[in-house]
């Protein structure tokens, strides 16, 4: 069974957000740069909105609101969709906010936001990307099956045809006989 795009796509931004809190754990005992981690501990914060505003997108079918006569794919696609447009419209704010902008390090998060979410749509595409190739490689194996037995239909109507044709052929030799 395939799981939610974005069950999936959660679970690798939790994964990223503990690599991302080993790397401040380390940077920090290291005492690397203090500019270096704070845009670490800022990706993790922006990582976290990430996975907070799936959550209430996941859980409203948990919660008993799925709509009836609503296919669970279907239901999974819409889900995709919202979020994927959420984050669409979160990086377009961002970018006005930048435009607006006249701070460098609130310009340095806000690109470093921006890159974030970006990454996530880049994820979450490739995702869905995987799923509709898969599908896609899925359909063309049947048609090629499809095609292969339609070919094999083919040569048996050829063979049967070349056996009629013999068949009338010796069949006239012998009336003309």
């Amino acid at each position: 069974m395939q799981k939610h795009k974005l069950l999936e796509l959660q679970k690798n931004v939790e994964e990223k957000i503990g690599s991302l809190k080993e790397e401040v754990e380390i940077g920090t005992n290291v005492k690397l740069n203090p500019l270096y981690i704070a845009d670490r501990r800022d990706e993790i914060d922006f990582l976290q909105w990430v996975v907070r505003t799936i959550q209430p997108i996941l859980n409203r079918d948990h919660d008993g609101r799925q709509q009836p006569g609503i296919p669970k794919r279907s239901l999974e696609m819409m889900q995709t969709l919202e979020f994927e447009n959420m984050l669409q419209e979160r990086v377009q704010e961002l970018k006005l906010k930048l435009k607006e902008s006249n701070d460098l390090r609130e310009s340095d998060i806000l690109i470093n936001e921006i890159d974030t979410l970006d990454s996530i749509l880049g994820r979450l595409s490739d995702l869905k990307n995987g799923a509709e190739t898969q599908a896609i490689e899925v359909a063309n194996t049947n048609d090629f099956k499809q095609a292969n037995r339609l070919r094999k239909q083919l040569i048996k109507i050829q063979d049967i045809k070349v056996e009629i044709s013999a068949q009338c052929s010796n069949t006239n030799l012998r009336s003309t006989s």
